[in-house]
């Protein structure tokens, strides 16, 4: 941005309108300015004790929850002539139960279409009591039945399909990110976010890209450094295979990359009851 023209939120919109005339990537451009200017407040996450989320103070500390950058993202876009609404509902995170939490998000209109995009998201994630930046565009545009599968808004309208899932329905879905769907791969077992099994859950994977998949499990509750791995055979039929050392409540997640070796993307997660 040139100096001087982030001193307020009229004359950011104004700079990105004059650099980005186009309205898709004018949007992207004021998704982009707060995923990269705003930081998750994790302290105020920790405390409960929220400060302010309106836009105005968010654009001011550069600081705030999803409900501060969702209430930036919606000023800032009608600023640059867009037209953002701010949506509220629950959704389901790596870092929270399968249930969901209240959070803040966005919907977009560009001609006769809307699109859905969560900057909080896309600005980084939390790990313990730090906040670590890491860029995506894993929530702009997403399409909503993807959308769909972790954010469940308030108002059904706002699910953006032509059958608006029943809570029931939202949180009986196996919660892949994004990412599972953008590799082209396809959950064929379980069917559901949450299963009972005696001591083993097994999971089968479509995977026609041959994307490298890798899971892992850990006791619900717990944090480990290392968690134990599930067996995973990779192909286009990839099969996982997680033993449960002892009854209890379990968490698997699993990672994909497109090279065998390398860093390892969290794709999604499924909670397993080992009788």
């Amino acid at each position: 941005m040139p100096p001087g023209s982030e001193s307020s939120i009229r004359a950011v919109a104004e700079s990105l309108t004059a650099r980005v005339p186009a309205p898709f990537e004018r949007l992207k451009a004021v998704h982009d300015w707060v995923a990269d200017r705003v930081s998750y407040d994790v302290p105020a996450l920790s405390s409960g004790n929220m400060p302010p989320q309106d836009a105005e103070t968010v654009f001011r500390t550069r600081q705030s929850v999803c409900a501060g950058y969702a209430q930036l993202l919606a000023a800032l876009g009608r600023a640059a002539g867009l037209e953002i609404v701010y949506v509220t509902g629950d959704a389901r995170a790596q870092t929270n139960d399968l249930s969901g939490v209240g959070h803040a998000w966005n919907a977009a209109r560009i001609g006769a279409e809307w699109y859905l995009l969560d900057a909080t998201w896309d600005s980084g994630y939390v790990t313990g009591s730090h906040f670590e930046r890491r860029y995506s565009t894993e929530y702009f545009l997403t399409p909503a039945r993807v959308f769909g599968v972790d954010h469940f808004p308030d108002e059904a309208k706002w699910q953006l399909l032509a059958k608006p899932l029943s809570r029931g329905e939202f949180l009986r879905q196996p919660a892949m990110s994004p990412r599972f769907f953008a590799s082209g791969l396809e959950l064929l077992s379980p069917d559901r976010s949450q299963v009972d099994v005696q001591g083993e859950l097994a999971i089968a994977i479509r995977n026609p890209l041959g994307v490298f998949v890798m899971a892992s499990f850990s006791a619900r509750g717990t944090e480990q450094r290392e968690p134990p791995p599930c067996q995973v055979v990779n192909g286009q039929n990839t099969q996982v295979r997680c033993k449960f050392p002892e009854p209890g409540r379990y968490d698997v997640r699993l990672f994909t990359n497109k090279e065998a070796f390398g860093t390892f993307t969290f794709t999604g997660q499924l909670q397993a009851n080992s009788n």
